[in-house]
């Protein structure tokens, strides 16, 4: 009875007409064995090097990944599954959060104190009676304050006044700051006398039309990001106005 045989890879037998003898490099059923097995030692210790190999290399990238981050960030194996977690002090990280979210809102604020064209747009808020907030955050948003700005519409300036628009509210020059905002106060004006005081509806209306807001029924939904963004804008001013 045969006992412990190992498997053997052996090809089939190719025969050869010809007569001619040939060498071989078999010489006995034992060495094959001992070939096959060297053979498959060879390989196992290749993908037990390729292993080792891309252990130590995710390793590598462990240390240099935990030794970027910040110190309240701890890096643990899972006892149960082997695999690398990271936990985070929440308290350090939401500190970090609201340090900088207060950080921001109070260059925001300091920021929005002056503008190189208060003077002309609280002229323009005493004449027109509107409030110099609303004025000045239609200029932040419409052009950011700069007095040479042509949108791909055509709009001129700091209150981004159409040619045509300009023309009809009196504004002779459009890239003249003053004159722009005189006209863009007047204009603003006349939406809110237009839709009854409604700001919103007013907004709209300078930026789409006042047809866009009446055929629609209310504020267009393409321009309702830019309504938001003046209004937030104006909130930002009068903070920093109460501020002082």
């Amino acid at each position: 009875m045969i006992r412990n045989v190992s498997y053997l890879n052996i090809q089939p037998l190719q025969q050869y007409s010809d007569g001619v003898q040939r060498e071989t490099t078999i010489t006995s059923f034992e060495d094959m064995l001992r070939n096959n097995k060297t053979s498959e030692e060879s390989e196992s210790k290749k993908t037990e090097d390729s292993k080792t190999e891309d252990k130590d290399t995710a390793s590598n990238t462990d240390s240099v990944t935990n030794a970027d981050k910040e110190e309240d960030v701890v890096l643990f194996t899972d006892p149960s599954t082997g695999k690398k977690v990271t936990y985070e002090d929440v308290a350090s990280d939401t500190a970090k959060k609201v340090s900088s979210a207060t950080k921001k809102s109070a260059t925001s604020v300091d920021s929005m104190k002056k503008t190189k064209y208060d003077a002309y747009f609280k002229k323009a808020a005493k004449r027109y009676g509107v409030s110099e907030s609303l004025l000045k955050a239609i200029a932040k948003a419409e052009s950011n304050f700069n007095a040479k700005d042509v949108s791909s519409a055509g709009a001129i300036g700091v209150m981004q006044l159409m040619p045509a628009t300009a023309k009809s509210l009196g504004v002779d020059n459009p890239y003249d700051p003053e004159d722009n905002i005189m006209g863009g106060a007047k204009c603003i004006k006349q939406k809110l006398k237009e839709f009854n005081g409604n700001v919103r509806l007013a907004l709209a209306a300078y930026n789409a039309g006042s047809g866009a807001v009446k055929r629609n029924g209310g504020v267009p939904s393409y321009c309702k990001s830019y309504v938001s963004k003046v209004l937030s804008y104006k909130e930002a001013f009068e903070t920093a106005s109460a501020v002082g």
